[in-house]
């Protein structure tokens, strides 16, 4: 009481009640806070905050400052961050008056740090069972056994009076351990509520504590050690197991099924009465009656607000979680989310590129297990469902509703894999603008905005969108010019205009660039220096690329050759003459065995790599022949001369099988697609087209680029694009929907640009080196 009155200062206190779990610092923080004197000095400005076990890592440490900050000052604000959330309520409470905030059940100390930010006037009472984690300054004040007298009356409390041996036995069997005091009371109530009588109850009890508790193991009269973890353990089966020989036929299994549940959490009886129904056959007039006997035991706590509510102590709910055991544990997890499943109608995908959530569990009226549904699914390895329902839409609208911006970010934050962890990054780009609106219903059209242009997202935005029930709706005409860029950028320096194109390796981890002086350098990746040189061509070169295995790479140059590269020796396995005037480009079939080549002097030609001789020559074109891009299978080329048409050929024949018009200024750079189905050009006239193969026309123009696009590259899985500009920016397509999801801008020119093997590593070059880029959507 002191310690928290404690006036004459200018800054708020921090004072900590501190012990092992059940000697009552939960039970004094609420008497503390109940006292006028407290009452009176903080003029009933007092909050309580339960923390607890579970909220652990960044996401759920935000949420939960998030909660504090709605709880004392009403704002909305959400960061994903638990540092900027708790700064931003640190001010917040600079602003208010003298407030008492009480951090209930502590266990880290990223937990507890950002909620001690600010505050000057705010007095901080914090209960933890680990003295380590508070900071300097903090006044620590240990609760551990009660005092005789103290103990004495928790345990008489509504009891006929009991002999004094056996009260002293009790106090030194327990403890004087403040929940198994009472646990021990509610024992000796029950049987003296059958006509037994008290003294005879009392003794039988004290008896098997002996039995199945420290006094087993310690000296019969001895008291026992109070911070020894194993007795305490020791001491709390003997009493639970003391009182659930009290409950009805299969009480005990259902008693420790409770343990399923969240911690610190007021839980339905409803869904107790469900999970019961499916382990037990209960009714849930059955259920309600032995949760009520349960109460009477003082095994739980039994509240009738809301339908019914009941909830655990830690240490006894530990106990329990011990007693089941992993697997049981787990099997438990997926009969509870069986049988709320149960409840539920089925519900397809939003899209076909949609997760499948299965139930509609965006259905869910309690905020129970709205809250805790990813968690339960989680802990039955239902991993994948998990990232269903944490990334479907409709749940996305549902929490954002429910609990603000944070709690579908954190419901995906949990979740391990590449999708949710992406899926997530993009809600939280977006939390600060998802702020309650007015209408109330106009925050999903802000959510829609957002979300929209990202690739995880977009298809389920569309969907909801043209949903009748969602309108009227307020819907992007294009992409918000600032929607967060997408991609992390590093830069190699230092190395001028050394070279000017560039491939990744299949490996992901390597680099090979082209130079001006024809030289060909390796690079590492992850460490940005050059672990080789290959050096033969005596001119600026043009053109390089890759066997899908890695092994060997091709390059082309102004000096007519194309010239095959043993990889991991160095080693120039050949080189091919015949071009009469600039080599441009250079492709390889993806067996290695056959290469082609296109150049100025109007032609075309097909190589046999193993005995590196000519097989077919394509002279259709009257000008210079300036890019060329292979099928996947090899079994067609595209190629372009200054006419500004693609022509397609028979690779085999040679023959031509199509010409593809529509750019009005010259192409620098193709790509075709890993499934072969259509093909990017870039061109001078600033434009990117998307051509479809089996119909051969143009579906989509992509518009963006300021001046010449002078590359163009796919990712393996089809997904993105990738164009670079002598406007100096990187742009980043969805190949699918085709439209921007991010831009970077760098200091100069740009000229070439691959893909890792990953789909999400993106290496560029131009005037002032070489940028590698990490797509975060």
């Amino acid at each position: 009481m002191a310690a928290v009155c404690r006036g004459g200062r200018a800054v708020g206190i921090t004072t900590s009640l501190w012990g092992a779990g059940g000697f009552g610092k939960t039970a004094l923080a609420t008497a503390v806070c109940a006292h006028k004197r407290v009452r009176r000095r903080f003029r009933s400005r007092i909050y309580t905050v339960t923390i607890g076990r579970d909220v652990r890592g960044r996401a759920a440490v935000a949420a939960k400052i998030a909660e504090v900050t709605l709880f004392i000052t009403g704002d909305t604000t959400e960061f994903d961050d638990p540092n900027l959330a708790g700064d931003h309520l640190g001010r917040l409470l600079d602003q208010r008056p003298r407030i008492l905030l009480v951090l209930d059940d502590v266990w880290e100390d990223e937990q507890l740090t950002p909620l001690l930010r600010g505050g000057r006037r705010c007095v901080r009472l914090v209960t933890t069972r680990n003295p380590n984690l508070l900071p300097l300054g903090t006044r620590p004040i240990k609760v551990d056994e009660m005092s005789r007298d103290q103990a004495r009356a928790v345990l008489a409390w509504q009891l006929p009076p009991l002999p004094a041996d056996i009260i002293d036995a009790l106090l030194e069997t327990t403890g004087r351990w403040a929940l198994l005091l009472h646990l021990t009371n509610r024992l000796i109530a029950e049987q003296t509520a059958t006509g037994a009588d008290p003294a005879v109850a009392a003794t039988q009890i004290l008896q098997q504590l002996r039995v199945l508790g420290p006094a087993a193991v310690d000296e019969p009269a001895g008291a026992w050690d109070l911070d020894d973890p194993q007795r305490r353990s020791q001491a709390v089966q003997a009493s639970i197991e003391a009182a659930i020989t009290l409950l009805p036929p299969d009480g005990a299994a259902r008693f420790a099924e409770l343990a399923v549940f969240a911690e610190d959490e007021a839980i339905p009886l409803g869904l107790v009465a469900l999970l019961w129904r499916e382990t037990g056959g209960l009714t849930e007039g059955q259920s309600r009656a032995l949760c009520r006997a349960m109460e009477r035991l003082s095994l739980l706590t039994l509240k009738p607000d809301e339908g019914g509510r009941i909830r655990l102590h830690d240490v006894i709910r530990d106990y329990l979680r011990g007693r089941l055991g992993e697997a049981p544990l787990t099997a438990l997890h997926t009969r509870l989310v069986s049988a709320v499943a149960a409840t539920l109608p089925g519900a397809a995908p939003l899209a076909p590129t949609a997760p499948h959530p299965g139930r509609a569990w965006w259905c869910l009226q309690e905020g129970y297990l709205l809250d805790h549904l990813i968690e339960h699914l989680l802990a039955a390895n239902l991993t994948a469902q998990a990232e269903a329902v944490a990334g479907d839409l409709r749940w996305v609208e549902t929490r954002l509703t429910q609990r603000g911006p944070t709690a579908p970010w954190s419901d995906l934050a949990r979740i391990d894999t590449p999708r949710a962890r992406a899926a997530a990054l993009s809600l939280a780009q977006a939390a600060h603008l998802l702020m309650p609106t007015d209408p109330a219903r106009a925050i999903t059209g802000v959510l829609y905005s957002r979300l929209q242009p990202n690739r995880y997202w977009g298809d389920q935005v569309t969907a909801r969108e043209r949903d009748a029930s969602q309108h009227p709706l307020l819907t992007n005409r294009w992409i918000p010019p600032d929607h967060p860029a997408s991609v992390v950028p590093r830069a190699f320096s230092g190395y001028g205009r050394a070279f000017w194109l560039l491939t990744v390796l299949p490996d992901g981890a390597r680099l090979a660039t082209g130079s001006y002086n024809g030289s060909v350098g390796i690079w590492d990746a992850a460490s940005r220096t050059r672990t080789a040189t290959f050096t033969g061509h005596t001119r600026q070169l043009r053109s390089v690329s890759v066997t899908p295995d890695g092994a060997r790479l091709a390059t082309v140059g102004d000096d007519r050759t194309a010239r095959i590269w043993d990889l991991t020796s160095g080693t120039c396995l050949a080189t091919l003459d015949g071009h009469t005037r600039t080599v441009h480009s250079v492709a390889i079939t993806p067996d290695g065995a056959r290469l082609a080549t296109a150049s100025n002097d109007g032609s075309v030609r097909m190589w046999d790599v193993v005995s590196q001789t000519c097989t077919a020559v394509l002279t259709d074109h009257t000008n210079p022949v300036q890019l060329m891009a292979m099928a996947p299978d090899g079994a067609w080329l595209a190629t372009s001369s200054r006419d500004r048409s693609l022509r397609i050929w028979d690779s085999a024949s040679g023959s031509r099988l199509a010409s593809l018009t529509g750019h009005t200024k010259r192409l620098t750079a193709a790509v075709v697609a890993p499934d072969g189905a259509w093909l990017a050009t870039a061109s001078e006239d600033c434009s990117v087209r998307i051509w479809d193969l089996a119909s051969r026309t143009c579906l989509a123009t992509l518009n963006g680029h300021t001046e010449r696009v002078t590359a163009v590259a796919v990712t393996p899985d089809g997904a993105w694009l990738a164009t670079v500009s002598r406007d100096r920016t990187v742009r980043i397509w969805d190949a699918v929907r085709h439209h921007t999801v991010a831009l970077v801008r760098t200091e100069g020119p740009l000229s070439a640009c691959s893909w890792g093997p990953d789909s999400q590593s993106l290496a560029a070059v131009g005037r002032y080196g070489v940028y590698l880029f990490r797509l975060l959507v």
